[in-house]
């Protein structure tokens, strides 16, 4: 995915993924589908913050 991440709004889709599984009667495929969804959504988040982390300890490191 080429384009920038927007952080906060994979978090909200991340929680609305996390109360649709938990709070709703869904068929098992409905719920795998979510479920991979949210693995996606969590990798992409990991790879951003791993960025931000490295991007911290350069400035920090430059200091």
């Amino acid at each position: 995915m080429s384009e920038k991440i927007d952080f906060k709004k994979n978090i909200e889709r991340l929680d609305e993924i996390v109360n649709l599984i938990s709070n709703k009667a869904l068929s098992l495929e409905e719920s795998l589908k979510l479920y991979e969804e949210g693995q996606q959504i969590i990798k992409l988040l990991s790879e951003e913050l791993k960025a931000a982390e490295e991007k911290v300890e350069n400035i920090v490191d430059i200091k």
